[in-house]
């Protein structure tokens, strides 16, 4: 959609020369704007413990002013058929919207959030500045995980996250009477489930800077796509993102990530250069899957990957056609369900169309190709076991950044063989 609307040029058009690459920098501005992205939640966190201040509004009114703080970077070359993009899909929000009766700004923030960052990390179109800008991003999430880990009874003190979801109207107030931490319900595996990697470490698992586990699971997936996306000749910066992704996997202890990055690991080692176009069947081949495990395996739910992913399955093969064309208002919540809340809340049709964007993105070079392949995986798989974990913002935003810093970066494209 977007290179077909603006032929002939890369998103975010660069001098092939590292000064003019450079020059487009804006430094701590962009270091910022994407670690507050990242972090938004624990400091929205800390302001409700210490101050009593927080909630709904002060999560949507946090997320408005980071996308208005999106808009001077999006000012600067980026070709028309982005900004034709976002209009497309704000009208097809409001058409849907109108058809089943509905004011939810949900379905338009899921997807304005990803445009938005794609756009900054285009605006700026290069892998040295999305190096330094992610590495001080893990660094910093490295260090809130650690200080959680390492000296939880401190990090509660100041972090009442389980207050902080109840404020916001998450999650079940009677929790609150009984649980001794004051963590969110996820951060602590069941007895009798346990510790999945390392389980000598105990059951906590760290949240960081996303306040919940499973959004840090994500966040490793992406560092370790980041990293595994490198040339040989980038390989010391392509093992600092592996090993933190790591690292991080064992704190938030996430059975997705772990999954996702043998997954990742694989692609790496067998798909040659040319191949990655592979991926434009990913989800179809995920929704194949998930339909054949709820038609013929006669699986019960269970809160496990194979249950949920039954789950999935069940609710594909029951949807209406008025909800998978988006006309019919959703008939449920879709916790853990991707593939039913996106059908649902955008449309069949706008989602193939989305889709087909996606791989209409400029790849011109090695490690973009890659990349780019690497997130259409994540978002494949993602979308099997989370309903709205792909939309989040804490990670939607680093995510759809890194791939718009790919899209034009011609000093890269120029001397990367491999």
């Amino acid at each position: 959609m977007l290179t077909a609307l603006y032929p002939g040029k890369g998103f975010g058009d660069r001098a092939s020369s590292g000064s003019a690459v450079d020059a487009a920098d804006p430094g701590p501005y962009l270091t910022a704007l994407v670690l507050l992205a990242i972090s938004h939640p624990i400091w929205l966190v800390l302001l409700h413990t210490q101050v009593g201040v927080g909630g709904s509004g002060a999560v949507i009114l946090t997320e408005v002013l980071l996308l208005a703080a999106c808009v001077p970077l999006l000012l600067k070359r980026l070709p028309l058929g982005f900004y034709l993009a976002g209009v497309l899909l704000l009208i097809n929000a409001v058409a849907l919207g109108l058809l089943r009766d509905s004011t939810d700004p949900k379905p338009v923030r899921d997807l304005l959030v990803p445009l938005v960052f794609l756009g900054v990390g285009a605006s700026i179109a290069s892998e040295a500045v999305a190096d330094r800008v992610l590495k001080t991003a893990v660094w910093l999430v490295l260090g809130v995980g650690l200080f959680e880990f390492l000296a939880l009874d401190a990090f509660m003190r100041l972090f009442d996250i389980q207050s902080y979801f109840l404020a916001r109207g998450v999650g079940d107030p009677d929790i609150g009477l009984y649980r001794q931490d004051k963590l969110v319900a996820s951060a602590l595996r069941p007895e009798g489930i346990g510790r999945t990697i390392l389980p000598f470490l105990g059951p906590h698992r760290v949240s960081s800077v996303f306040v919940e586990p499973v959004s840090l699971g994500n966040f490793a997936v992406i560092c370790a796509a980041w990293g595994l996306a490198k040339g040989r000749e980038a390989w010391r910066s392509g093992a600092f993102f592996v090993i933190a992704a790591l690292v991080i996997l064992v704190l938030c202890d996430s059975r997705f990530g772990l999954l996702s990055i043998a997954v990742l690991l694989l692609l790496r080692l067998l798909v040659v250069r040319g191949a990655e176009p592979i991926g434009i069947a990913f989800p179809f081949g995920c929704a194949a899957i998930l339909i054949g495990i709820a038609a013929f395996m006669g699986l019960e739910y269970t809160d496990s990957v194979i249950g949920r992913l039954t789950l999935t399955g069940e609710t594909l093969l029951t949807m209406a056609g008025g909800e998978i064309f988006g006309i019919a208002a959703p008939a449920r919540h879709y916790y853990d369900m991707g593939y039913p809340y996106a059908l649902a809340n955008f449309g069949v049709v706008a989602c193939l169309l989305i889709w087909a964007a996606f791989w209409l993105l400029p790849r011109e070079f090695p490690v973009a190709q890659r990349f780019h392949l690497y997130v259409a995986l994540y978002l494949a798989l993602i979308l099997c076991v989370s309903g709205n974990s792909a939309f989040a913002f804490k990670t939607s935003a680093v995510l759809w950044f890194l791939l718009g810093m790919l899209t034009g970066d011609k000093a890269s494209a120029v001397r990367a063989p491999a």
